[in-house]
């Protein structure tokens, strides 16, 4: 009988180890994902020197942001940071509580720079979301990566 209980805690301890290095190899794929995903939102925003967040239904940075959003898959979702985050869905539209990412467009006007030599210099910051993709646990385990593009001389674009 003593036998019988240690085999039980043997494959017990199994499972657990099972379980653990499957939830690290879930995590580890969904960062890297999503960190992929970030890299091309930025790269996008410097490719178009900016992205209109106002409008962004005929911005061209917006559709090359939702075409590869949808060729690479990516589903995840969460909330952005705060007010100041604009947050869009996998279809480019408006949604700060659902957001497939966020972006923050931020001045450069401060003690760096002189606003009368670099009066509309911005850069944007992009927040994505990956998880822990296991079927109970998803939901408590949401995280988020972080992003800068490099300063942009963003003229007249929002």
């Amino acid at each position: 009988m003593r036998e019988a209980i240690g085999g039980t805690w043997l494959v017990q301890i199994v499972v657990v180890f099972v379980l653990l290095f499957t939830g690290f190899m879930c995590l580890t794929i969904n960062h890297t994902k999503a960190f992929n995903v970030k890299n091309e939102i930025v790269n996008a925003i410097e490719r178009y020197d900016g992205i209109d967040l106002s409008n962004p239904d005929t911005d061209p940075a917006m559709k090359t942001i939702v075409a590869y959003l949808k060729k690479a898959s990516y589903r995840t979702i969460g909330s952005c940071p705060d007010a100041s985050y604009t947050g869009y869905n996998r279809d480019g539209k408006l949604d700060n509580k659902n957001a497939t990412f966020c972006i923050k467009k931020q001045n450069v006007r401060g003690v760096d720079y002189h606003p009368e030599e670099f009066p509309d210099m911005s850069y944007y910051r992009v927040v994505v979301f990956y998880q822990l993709d296991l079927p109970i646990l998803s939901s408590a385990f949401n995280f988020r990566l972080t992003g800068d593009t490099k300063v942009i001389d963003v003229g007249d674009v929002q």
